[in-house]
């Protein structure tokens, strides 16, 4: 009986979830129109007859790409929830991802323009700062991506501050056009911020060749700046393809720069070859001479499953002649399944030679709430 309220709990909030986008869409007042373009300009009319303020949104559904998250909530068993709101963040992890996405744009009548733009989730209950929204419904891929493309080709200083999130929200939309969009964008003379965005944006689109090679390119040529050089290997980083890992490797080995270099060790760590990554990883974690990079290398071994990233992990912990790759490996070790971490991290707390390791240990098995965990530190208080 006791886990009664638990399940009573987890049923109210499915429930919740069902019905947040219908409640969410009820509160705005609907607008008529032959397109999208003909929908927002009659949203426009509406707002400045009858906003009070002077400010009002504008908002439609888009079609949203499957394993993508933003603007979510995550409620444990205990009922505690956690959420990403700020409007930036992608997750990509099919369990949070979310379907139901609009965008929304603040117009403001003193100004006659739009002068902010954001992605929420629908499924998501949001205040719009207490300004009334005028819906404009569901948007075709086609009406949705000629829309944002049209607010970024705009000269207009009001539209173009937008550009940022309309490259954001191009980003998101399930069409194969996505790509080809987002590379004209990067191949065209924009501002250097937004291209920049359009470069990392690129990296949540499906795995292809030609992106792989636009975005290597980037990152190569010595004529782009540091930035998009950085966004650009980040983006190839997202990449979990096993085809992509001999590229990172060798964009690892060619780049000079610790900027550069670290970024690819991250992809590497999340490739789907994870012999392949494990072997490459410890490689540069027991050869590379800064120790920096080295550091990287180890916590990428913590985000990879298998013995041979936590037999390498545990022996840098026990034998590694740098305390400070200790500690770094202590914390990979902490960050992986708890059946793997908690013995090593009580062994370590409990023996390792350095007061600073065991330090750390320590506040790794703080953070699991694992009963082992608990036990050990009720055998220490009782010392």
């Amino acid at each position: 009986m006791y886990k009664m309220p638990k399940i009573l709990f987890a049923i109210a909030f499915a429930l919740t979830i069902v019905t947040a986008t219908t409640a969410q869409t009820t509160n705005f007042t609907p607008v008529e129109g032959a397109s999208l373009k003909a929908k927002i300009d009659n949203a426009v009319v509406k707002g400045k007859a009858g906003a009070p303020g002077g400010r009002f949104w504008v908002g439609y559904q888009f079609e949203v790409r499957p394993g993508v998250a933003i603007d979510f909530e995550i409620v444990g068993a205990d009922g505690v929830v956690s959420w990403s709101n700020d409007g930036w963040s992608i997750m990509s992890d099919s369990r949070y991802e979310t379907r139901e996405l609009g965008l929304f744009l603040l117009f403001e009548t003193q100004r006659e323009a739009f002068t902010r733009a954001e992605v929420y989730n629908l499924r998501r209950e949001h205040q719009f700062s207490s300004y009334p929204v005028y819906w404009a419904g569901h948007a075709t891929n086609e009406e949705s991506l000629s829309y944002l493309k049209s607010i970024i080709d705009s000269a207009a200083p009001e539209v173009n501050r937008l550009s940022d999130r309309a490259a954001f929200a191009i980003a998101l939309h399930d069409d194969a056009k996505v790509e080809p969009l987002l590379t004209e964008l990067i191949k065209r003379p924009v501002a250097e911020s937004i291209r920049n965005r359009a470069i990392y944006w690129l990296g949540y689109t499906p795995e292809s060749q030609s992106k792989n090679a636009l975005l290597a390119d980037i990152v190569r040529s010595t004529q782009e700046s540091i930035d998009a050089r950085q966004q650009a290997m980040a983006a190839l980083g997202m990449s979990r393809a096993a085809t992509t890992l001999p590229l990172l490797e060798t964009l690892y080995e060619t780049m000079t720069t610790r900027e550069l270099k670290r970024p690819a060790l991250g992809g590497i760590a999340r490739s789907d070859n994870r012999d392949g990554a494990a072997t490459y990883l410890i490689r540069v974690a027991e050869n590379e001479r800064d120790i920096e990079l080295r550091k990287s290398a180890i916590a990428g071994l913590g985000r990879i499953a298998g013995d041979k990233s936590l037999g390498a992990l545990t022996s840098t912990l026990d034998s590694s002649p740098e305390l400070e790759l200790q500690k770094q490996a202590v914390r990979a070790i902490g960050r992986r399944p708890k059946d793997e971490a908690i013995p090593i991290l009580i062994r370590t707390a409990r023996n390792h030679p350095s007061v600073e390791v065991r330090k750390i240990a320590v506040q790794m098995l703080g953070q699991t709430g694992d009963e082992r965990a608990i036990s050990f530190f009720r055998e220490l208080l009782a010392k």
